[in-house]
């Protein structure tokens, strides 16, 4: 995600959505909202060589501590008023409170891979993310090239040490353990997102590289999991709402005649946002 999660497409992944009585549609979130940032970020920085490669070497070193769940963060009550706050600079005053709970609903799904995609084929307009941990783990910690996570309980589910691999994926950087046995933590994809660019995390885990391919195919299809600093402040909450009400309710990164405009709910966002590759 620029940032948020993110969050959505290849090319074209947002479908209309009408939300209330006055049809206000919706912009389905950008999977990918964060790739344009980050690779600014890291041309910015004066990475030498191949930009690809000096990222994946530094990325963990950036994302340093531990992570909890960001859209039950997001939910709770006392972020509301940002939320709509924000909301608010892209919507009609009627339409806040149901854009706000559509955003949610978009990154809050239940269903994934084979099951998602014969739900979402079936019905597009019921498409959503499910942006949780899987594999019972309620936390995520990044200590030095060391990935560890623990359930709700804080009894460690997994801990290993992890290296970057040379993937030809312009969406994620690859990280493999270096245990054998490392079963569905064997493999991550890290969106380039970090707790200072966008303040959150999106990442993707499994037992094999051909799940983490793609958002929309295999076993973990329609699957990212989000997160944000465990120890996240005010100030961190409110750029995360701010990023990811810009980036979809706001079309950022979009040419004028493809934002969303503020004044007019009945033709909002029926345009939809493309990925940014170099």
């Amino acid at each position: 995600m620029t940032a948020l999660l993110y969050v959505f497409m290849q090319e074209k992944v947002f479908s209309k959505k009408k939300i209330c009585q006055e049809d206000v549609t919706m912009k389905r979130r950008n999977v990918v909202y964060a790739l344009g940032l980050s690779m600014a970020l890291a041309a910015g920085m004066g990475f030498a060589g191949n930009a690809e490669e000096a990222q994946q070497d530094e990325y963990l070193s950036q994302i340093q501590g531990s992570y909890v769940e960001l859209f039950p963060e997001l939910s709770k009550d006392e972020n509301r008023a940002t939320w709509e706050k924000y909301a608010a600079e892209y919507v009609d005053a009627d339409a806040v409170a149901d854009s706000v709970d559509h955003l949610l609903w978009m990154c809050t799904g239940d269903k994934y891979g084979q099951e998602a995609i014969d739900a979402f084929t079936e019905d597009p307009d019921s498409m959503q993310f499910d942006c949780y941990f899987l594999g019972d783990v309620a936390e995520f910690t990044v200590d030095g090239n060391t990935i560890s996570g623990v359930d709700a309980g804080g009894n460690e589910v997994f801990s290993h040490a992890y290296k970057a691999m040379d993937m030809n994926n312009e969406d994620f950087l690859f990280y493999e353990s270096e245990d054998a046995d490392s079963g569905m933590f064997t493999y991550f994809a890290f969106s380039p997102d970090t707790p200072e660019s966008t303040y959150h995390l999106e990442f993707r885990y499994a037992d094999n590289t051909d799940d983490l391919q793609s958002w929309f195919e295999g076993n973990y299809a329609y699957w990212n999991a989000a997160a944000i600093s465990k120890d996240y402040d005010e100030t961190m909450m409110d750029n995360c709402l701010k990023l990811f009400c810009s980036e979809n309710l706001g079309g950022e990164g979009k040419s004028e005649s493809e934002a969303v405009s503020e004044t007019d709910t009945d033709a909002a966002a029926e345009a939809v946002t493309e990925a940014v590759t170099e």
